[in-house]
């Protein structure tokens, strides 16, 4: 007990990194739905060139470690191209590379659940390719993809903490120079654990609440 009293005056410095990991998760994910949805419509375009670049690149990111990505690109792509990005930069693009990826192969699944049915519709109505996804199939692929992309969101808020290796001010760097100094190793990353758990707990329950809602608007069709 005596050791977490002790770090009671780094608890305010390593919790300011919260707003680096929250703003890292926020941009990564951003450009992560936009590359996913993407992605998305190149892999099922009727191009097979296409969409054969398309499946390699999400499964590339999908059976490689973000944390390779995010080591290559700030270690060997200055050396490969003579590029140098800053941490949050390099952080922010190989995250979005893998969160892109994964949303590819969500929305790829909320595309494919809506029935046939709504397709032969939109083209009985007359409706133009972009006005069949824009106003019949995505709204209804939305409700799908809802809570299976909170749980990306879950799992990318806790990648964030990959970024400690090239040395990004977030919560963890921060935590482990402060450890480091004082050597209560045990402490600060007791309370590292629980200030990330605090930060997903919100994200978990709404991720539970978007599935409970998705499953009772199945049972009513």
């Amino acid at each position: 007990m005596d050791g977490f009293l002790k770090i009671a005056s780094d608890i305010p410095h390593i919790a300011a990194g919260a707003w680096i990991t929250l703003t890292l998760t926020a941009v990564a994910m951003a450009i992560g739905i936009v590359s996913g949805l993407v992605l998305v419509f190149v892999r099922l375009s009727r191009v097979p060139v296409l969409s054969q670049v398309a499946i390699a690149w999400i499964e590339f990111f999908l059976l490689t470690p973000p944390l390779i990505h995010i080591i290559w690109a700030y270690y060997v792509l200055p050396i490969v191209t003579g590029w140098r990005l800053d941490a949050i930069t390099v952080c922010a693009l190989a995250l979005s590379a893998s969160v892109g990826a994964h949303m590819a192969e969500v929305f790829r699944a909320g595309l494919q659940s809506i029935p046939k049915t709504q397709h032969r519709a939109a083209d009985v109505l007359g409706l133009s390719v972009i006005d069949k996804y824009r106003f019949i199939i995505l709204p209804q692929t939305l409700r799908v993809i809802l809570a299976p992309s909170t749980n990306v969101l879950v799992s990318l808020l806790k990648d964030t903490s990959l970024a400690a290796v090239i040395g990004l001010g977030e919560i963890l760097h921060r935590a482990e120079v402060t450890a480091s100094s004082n050597f209560l190793f045990l402490e600060i990353l007791t309370f590292v654990a629980i200030l990330y758990a605090v930060l997903n707990y919100p994200l978990i329950l709404l991720a539970r609440r978007l599935e409970r809602r998705s499953l009772r608007g199945f049972a009513s069709v």
